[in-house]
């Protein structure tokens, strides 16, 4: 599976040019990415240039990390989707085009010329080379392959199939062309109309996953530190510091019973954080299945709704712990 990602990913780079190699552009990625993680923890973890807690100031570090180096990687991927897609949107004009051209009596050739003098974006740049593969010798078959193999979509492929074997055929290409046409317009509608029933639900698990759910749980936490604070002055005052404690994570305190707590107040502070991360990424995966049918695309949505989520999580805290006089 990861050797079959890695090849798709090359396939999209290759499409639309892109200046880098593979290789180079991840190595170029993840060191841009790893720059910037480490600069912000300079900033916040040891300059305090915003005071943030050992906690917060590594994770904001780590998620700035991932977020670089998520977008910095899947920039080229979204490039070849939108060109992918205006393609594809292009494609029945195009082909009514070619069609009506047909049908006056021109020859499929003269069709494509047609095609490629009007606007139809990355379409037509895609009909200059087959054009240009013709003018070189080039038979129509190899050239439409060709054009086919250049465009990593299925609508395409499927297309220029069809039309080689209605040419093999003999059948009307005209209304072969005609029939196809209308056959990708009725697909986008139907993909457009899903994307348009799905926009609430969407909105919904993103706005409750990224935005309520860091905001309540950023609220609680002051909350339990402002308690946990105020039982702490308690048994300061009472001479509580001799008490013994021990649990799994924080372990054995003996002496005083501060650290003790100290120790749970960040424990609790930890899961809070833990059960965000835990959240957003099951929110990222759900929306990619409702958008796109599958969980591939996850990947994007994940480390954007994250440092969304982290943001909102520890903006309510910090205005929240000022509101207690912390």
């Amino acid at each position: 599976m990861l050797k079959n990602s890695w090849k798709t990913y090359k396939e999209y780079l290759r499409e639309i040019r892109w200046p880098f190699d593979p290789k180079i552009w991840m190595v170029i990625s993840i060191i841009l990415a790893f720059s910037l993680g480490v600069t912000t923890w300079v900033l916040l973890g040891i300059l305090q240039l915003v005071p943030m807690k050992f906690i917060h100031s590594a994770l904001f570090s780590a998620i700035i990390f991932i977020v670089v180096l998520d977008i910095t990687l899947a920039y080229p991927y979204l490039a070849a989707v939108r060109r992918i897609s205006q393609i594809e949107q292009a494609l029945p004009d195009a082909f009514k085009q070619m069609a009506d051209t047909l049908k006056a009596g021109g020859t499929f050739e003269y069709a494509l010329r047609t095609v490629s003098s009007a606007e139809y974006g990355p379409l037509t740049e895609e009909t200059n080379l087959i054009l240009r593969r013709l003018e070189e010798g080039e038979n129509l078959e190899n050239s439409m392959r060709a054009f086919a193999n250049n465009v990593n979509s299925r609508i395409v492929k499927r297309a220029v199939s069809i039309i080689l074997d209605s040419i093999k055929a003999g059948a009307s290409l005209a209304d072969i062309l005609d029939e196809i046409a209308d056959d990708v317009r009725a697909t986008h509608r139907i993909l457009q109309e899903r994307k348009s029933s799905t926009l609430m639900q969407v909105l919904f698990m993103i706005a409750a996953g990224a935005v309520v759910a860091p905001f309540i749980f950023g609220l609680v936490t002051t909350i339990i530190e402002f308690l946990m604070s105020q039982s702490l002055q308690a048994l300061a005052v009472i001479g509580g510091s001799g008490i013994q404690e021990a649990t799994l994570i924080c372990g054995a305190t003996s002496g005083s019973s501060l650290a003790y707590w100290e120790c749970i107040k960040e424990t609790i502070t930890l899961l809070l954080v833990v059960y965000i991360i835990i959240e957003v990424i099951a929110v990222g995966f759900m929306v990619s299945m409702i958008r796109t049918g599958s969980s591939s695309k996850s990947f994007i949505y994940i480390p954007v709704l994250l440092l969304i989520a982290y943001v909102v999580y520890y903006g309510t805290y910090t205005l929240t712990v000022g509101y207690f006089g912390r």
